[in-house]
């Protein structure tokens, strides 16, 4: 499955911008006054990144490149 452009653009950046937002709350110090943390920021980010990088595949596929030879489609 291939998405057009415009989707895998819009995938691209939610992707990145989260992993950036999840990786910034794991930074975070843990703050046993506010309670436990209920979200897995750190597979949050794994995901996201996984994603981001799925995008970048479909981005480089949408340019020509043929990743079932090894070398860009002429």
């Amino acid at each position: 499955m291939h998405l057009d452009l415009t989707p895998t653009l819009i995938l691209l950046a939610l992707g990145i911008g989260l992993f950036v937002l999840a990786r910034w709350k794991s930074a975070q110090p843990a703050r046993p006054e506010l309670g436990p943390r209920m979200i897995p920021w750190t597979l949050v980010a794994v995901l996201s990144g996984t994603l981001a990088m799925l995008m970048l595949i479909n981005l480089a596929v949408l340019g020509g490149l043929d990743f079932s030879e090894g070398r860009p489609r002429l």
